[in-house]
């Protein structure tokens, strides 16, 4: 499927606005993590993958969820990031794992369900990674079943939950309506007012 310019554009605003905010998200991480822990921290993760069930609720394309985390990632590591290069390999595992839940639907479902399991996925790449890059032998169990479950969660909520909400609230202003998530919603509701009239 080829990218029209306007999602190009879109895409790329959307990226450097959630790539700003991951750059006060790992700043907040460190005083959050100095007071309540590592494990507890990971609360906080879900917000670290919100660009992709955002960028790919929007446009529908495969391929959005990758690119619009390793973009806003790119972003995140030229605005002075502490966790440097390493933010780009994040992100793409994060990304591929987000990308997942939409390939698995192989995507045409774009329900809330769908955005909550790609947070989740996002949240196994990232796993993924911290696992080859520290060790396996990095985590106790403990840790690392709670890591992962906070981890899991968090993504579905502050990546999948929050992205709807904020795109809902984008779709409200109108800012939307050549995108194909508006374009699919007039095609559902012309679809039901025809069988509404035919019947």
């Amino acid at each position: 499927m080829n990218w029209k310019m306007r999602e190009v554009v879109l895409t790329v605003a959307l990226s450097i606005a959630c790539g700003v905010l991951y750059l006060g998200w790992s700043t907040l991480w460190l005083p959050v993590s100095a007071l309540v822990g590592p494990v507890g921290a990971e609360v906080m993760f879900g917000v670290w993958v919100l660009a992709s069930p955002l960028i790919a609720f929007i446009i529908r394309k495969p391929g959005a969820a990758l690119i619009a985390e390793v973009s806003a990632a790119a972003v995140e590591v030229f605005t002075g990031s502490h966790f440097g290069l390493s933010s780009l390999l994040i992100g793409f595992c994060q990304g591929l794992g987000a990308e997942m839940a939409f390939f698995l639907f192989r995507y045409k479902k774009y329900s809330l369900s769908t955005l909550m399991l790609s947070g989740a996925l996002a949240a196994v790449g990232s796993m993924a990674y911290s696992l080859l890059a520290n060790g396996f032998g990095y985590f106790t169990p403990g840790v690392l079943g709670a890591t992962f479950a906070l981890r899991i969660i968090s993504g579905a909520i502050l990546g999948g939950l929050l992205a709807k909400l904020i795109a809902e609230s984008l779709a409200k202003t109108g800012t939307l309506q050549q995108y194909e998530i508006m374009r699919q919603r007039r095609e559902q509701q012309g679809d039901t007012y025809g069988s509404v009239s035919g019947m």
